[in-house]
């Protein structure tokens, strides 16, 4: 038996208040994996993120495979929920995995793109 346990320190830092945009742009990324279907739809997952859908649609079009569709799943990491202004940067950042995404995918590669988002303040 051993004796009684000391309490576990923590190394994470104190917190200094609420993240700001500077501090959640660090942390912050989003990685989309789309994989191609026959079938003409682009199907989104959350179904939340329409617009990142018409941006893979319009990858589609732009490489001359507007015939083709998908199915697309965006994740976010990072700290949320996000400040105001970090919002609009990681709907960018979205847009811009789902185009890289399908781009991977017609190129034969794995279909997957991870963007860190950037936050200009």
């Amino acid at each position: 038996m051993s004796g009684p346990r000391a309490p576990a320190r923590s190394t994470a830092p104190a917190s200094d208040g609420p993240v700001t945009a500077r501090a959640a742009h660090g942390r912050c990324s989003v990685r989309a994996r789309f994989s191609l279907s026959e079938l003409p739809v682009v199907v989104v997952y959350p179904p939340q993120a329409t617009w990142a859908g018409a941006a893979a649609a319009r990858a589609l079009a732009v490489a001359g495979r507007s015939y083709l569709g998908g199915r697309l799943q965006l994740r976010t990491y990072g700290a949320g929920p996000y400040p105001a202004r970090l919002v609009r940067a990681v709907a960018a950042a979205q847009r811009r995995a789902a185009t890289l995404a399908v781009e991977s995918t017609l190129r034969g590669g794995r279909g997957t793109a991870r963007v860190r988002v950037r936050c200009r303040s």
